[in-house]
C-alpha cells in the first residue's frame, strides 16, 4: 500500500499531537487568546504563530488548519465546563452545598471562557464536528443536573416545581445566557450573578 505525502504529515500530526508537548500546549494557549480577542474569521495561523512566538511551520507541524486548531480549543474549553460540575470530597453529601459550588464553578467557567463558548455556540451552527460537540458537551452537562435535582427529590430534601429534565435545562440555559450578557461586567456585577443564580436555582428545585 502506497502512503501519500498528506498521509505522512498527518500520521506525523497525530504523533505529535500525542505527545502532546510543550509547543503544542503554547499553540493552543496562544489560539485560545487569538480566538478570544479577534473572534474567528480574523485569527489566522499567521496570528496564532506571532502570539506563540514559532514558525509557520511549527504551526502546520501541529494542526493542519485553524479549523483544526479551533476544535481542539473548543474541546479543552467543553472539558472545564464538564470538570466545573463535577465535585470530590466531603462536600458531597450536602446537597445544597454542592448545588452552590457547582453553581458558582461553571458560571465562573463560562465567564472565564465567555468569548469561545460564544464561538462555540455560533460555530456550531456551521462546523458538524462542533456543533456534534457542543450538543454532546450541552446534553452532558443537563443530564448530570437532572440526575442531581432527581437525587435530592428522592432524598426528600426538595420539591421541584416541575420535572427534573425541565428544571435542569432552564437552568443551564439561564447560565449559559446570563453569563454571555455580563461577558463585559465587572466582578462585582458576575458575583451578584451567581448569588442570584443560586437563590433561583434552590428555589426552582424546591429545598425543603
Amino acid at each position: 500500500m502506497t502512503v501519500t505525502t498528506s498521509e505522512q504529515q498527518e500520521q506525523a500530526r497525530s504523533a505529535r499531537r500525542a505527545s502532546d508537548g510543550r509547543r503544542r500546549r503554547d499553540l493552543l494557549e496562544a489560539a485560545t487568546s487569538c480566538f478570544g480577542e479577534l473572534g474567528y474569521e480574523a485569527t489566522t495561523a499567521q496570528a496564532i504563530t506571532a502570539r506563540a512566538g514559532v514558525s509557520r511551520a511549527t504551526f502546520y507541524a501541529y494542526f493542519s488548519s485553524r479549523e483544526e486548531i479551533f476544535g481542539a480549543v473548543a474541546g479543552q474549553v467543553c472539558q472545564e465546563l464538564l470538570d466545573a460540575q463535577h465535585l470530590e470530597g466531603a462536600i458531597v453529601d450536602d446537597l445544597r452545598e454542592v448545588l452552590r459550588a457547582t453553581t458558582t464553578a461553571v458560571i465562573t467557567a463560562y465567564f472565564r471562557h465567555g468569548a469561545i463558548v460564544g464561538l462555540v455556540d455560533h460555530r456550531a451552527r456551521l462546523d458538524p464536528a462542533i456543533g456534534d460537540l457542543w450538543s454532546s458537551v450541552r446534553e452532558r452537562l443537563v443530564a448530570r443536573y437532572a440526575r442531581f435535582i432527581s437525587r435530592i427529590a428522592e432524598a426528600g430534601e426538595a420539591t421541584p416545581c416541575a420535572p427534573p429534565a425541565t428544571v435542569a435545562q432552564t437552568l443551564a440555559d439561564a447560565q449559559l445566557v446570563g453569563s454571555a450578557r455580563l461577558a463585559s461586567a465587572s466582578d462585582d456585577e458576575r458575583a451578584q450573578y451567581i448569588s442570584d443564580m443560586i437563590v433561583m436555582s434552590e428555589r426552582l428545585i424546591g429545598f425543603t
